[in-house]
Parts: structure tokens; C-alpha cells; sequence
């Protein structure tokens, strides 16, 4: 599934290009997503001009001219890119949407798990009720997250997924967070320190801006709206990487499975029982 880092490399991409352009045409695929807006109302985005386009957690929002907003979610196969009029279609195409330009902003879901809902000027998304504090909010910091997890007794790779705390971070960077500061992914949430919190904010900053800079990830089919790979993939430490050598102490890294998802840890590195650190593994010097 596409997290923060995807779905903002593909805000950033889509920002250069549909801002100012007036939807045209819009046609829908008869398969339905999980959510979606009903054709009568996704007709409201013809003649509608693009006026800027944000992001929340893993929500990408197209906002228009008359104050609706456009919500997208990828789901976990969802691809929104733009085509010149001459291409053709691809396969497991779920809306179109042609462009004063003549480019075609296309939604392409395999899976059909994404949402497209239009909503009108003045409502805000009912979605975006839930989505937490974004990694680089101010009021996000090691004493917030100490308040929201005392008592708890969630594994703390479980308490990081949950965009009601955190927005955005997937599995993939979960595992990479954990990894980055030694944290082993099953130990609760509750008896993290204050350090401890500290190391993680601090590397989940880092390593979530470094894979917006390379791109994001690509695993299986993500790419960014020009159809280019995210080459952040390169740079993963642990995640998807069972078997393999730790790249800081060797030991195989193993797999594990957490609320039905797959964690990827070092035993060596991320014991079961730490004692506090006094800072967060440097992520460079992970990377060897």
C-alpha cells in the first residue's frame, strides 16, 4: 500500500501539472472501488479548475475552484498518473478525467481498494476525522506520544500504524523506524521511554524525508504520476529482507507477523529487551 512518502511524491508530481486545468470529461469504470462517488456526482467535476492540491496522511485531496475537494485513496494497488491524449488505456482503469490540456488524469486500481468521493464546498472530508498528527507537525512531539501511549499495551510496531496516533506510516516504514532505533517491533507501546520516543520522531522525520527525496518505495507497482519507480526501495534496511545479512551486524534478519502484516527485525539489533538509549541509531551509518 502506498504511504506518506507516495502518496506525496505523487501530490508534488501532479501539482506541476493539473494546477490551473479545467476538467473537461469525466468517465467512470462500472466496477466499483471500496468507496466511491456515485456518477451523478462525479459529473460535478466537469468545468472545474484545479486550484491546489494537499495531502493528509495517506489521503490525497484535489482541491477545485467552487471549494469542492476531490479525495483519493490508493488503497493498496491504486495509480493516479497523467497521459497524453494519444496514449492508450491502460488495464484496471477506474476513472478518467480529460484535461483542458488535453493530458488525461487517469486513476488505475487493480485491486479496486481505493476511494474517489467528491465532496462539496464547505464539508470537510468525514475521512480525514480519524487521520492523526502529520510526522512533521509541531505538536507532535516525545511527550504527545508518551501522553497517548501510557497504559498501553500494543506492540509499539502496532501503535505506529494506527494513522489516529501518526499519520501516514505504513509497514514498510514502520519496519525501518523500529530498525533505525533499536526498538524491537513487539515491545509495549506503554514502557517506550521518553528517549525512546525521541529516537523514534526523530527517525521517522528523517527516513520518511529521505524516501520522498528518492521517490518514495516501489515493491510491487507503485510508481509516480510520469510512471517512474520509487528508488527509496534501494536503500531498506530490514523490510522485505528475511534471510538476509543485518547490513550492521550480520545476523539473518527475520519475519515475524503482527495484526495480520509482515515485520521485518534483527534479533542482534533490536533485542527484546534494550536497555534506554541515549539517541536514535543514525540512520547513514545503517546503511553501512
Amino acid at each position: 500500500m502506498p504511504e506518506l512518502p507516495e502518496v506525496e511524491v505523487i501530490r508534488r508530481g501532479l501539482a506541476k501539472k493539473l494546477i490551473g486545468q479545467t476538467f473537461r470529461e469525466v468517465c467512470r469504470n462500472d466496477q466499483r472501488l471500496r468507496r466511491q462517488s456515485e456518477a451523478p456526482a462525479l459529473a460535478g467535476l466537469v468545468g472545474r479548475t484545479v486550484s491546489r492540491l494537499t495531502r493528509r496522511g495517506k489521503y490525497l485531496l484535489i482541491h477545485l475552484d467552487d471549494g469542492q475537494t476531490f479525495l483519493v485513496h490508493l488503497g493498496m494497488t491504486g495509480r493516479l498518473f497523467l497521459l497524453p491524449a494519444a496514449c492508450p488505456l491502460p488495464s484496471h482503469v477506474h476513472l478518467l478525467l480529460e484535461c483542458q490540456s488535453g493530458q488525461r488524469l487517469i486513476y488505475q486500481d487493480v485491486r479496486r481498494f481505493g476511494q474517489l468521493i467528491l465532496y462539496p464546498a464547505g464539508v470537510t472530508p468525514a475521512e480525514l476525522r480519524q487521520v492523526g498528527l502529520e510526522p512533521w507537525s509541531r505538536r507532535l512531539t516525545p511527550e504527545w506520544l508518551a501522553q497517548k501511549s501510557a497504559g498501553r499495551t500494543r506492540p509499539i510496531k502496532n501503535f505506529l500504524l494506527d494513522g489516529r496516533f501518526i499519520a501516514g506510516i505504513g509497514n514498510i516504514y514502520a519496519s525501518e523506524i523500529l530498525f533505525a532505533v533499536g526498538l524491537h517491533p513487539q515491545k509495549p507501546v506503554g514502557q517506550i521511554s521518553l528517549m525512546e520516543w525521541a529516537a523514534v520522531l526523530q527517525a521517522c522525520r528523517r527516513i520518511l524525508a529521505r524516501a520522498i527525496r528518492a521517490g518514495g518505495t516501489t515493491i510491487a507497482n507503485f510508481a509516480d504520476c510520469e510512471g517512474q519507480a520509487g528508488l527509496f526501495a534501494l536503500q531498506l534496511q530490514v523490510y522485505g529482507r528475511a534471510g538476509e545479512p543485518c547490513p550492521v551486524c550480520g545476523t539473518s534478519i527475520e519475519r515475524l507477523v503482527l495484526a495480520g502484516r509482515s515485520t521485518f527485525w534483527c534479533p542482534r539489533c533490536q533485542p527484546a529487551t534494550l536497555a534506554t538509549p541515549t539517541e536514535g541509531r543514525n540512520y547513514q551509518s545503517v546503511r553501512g
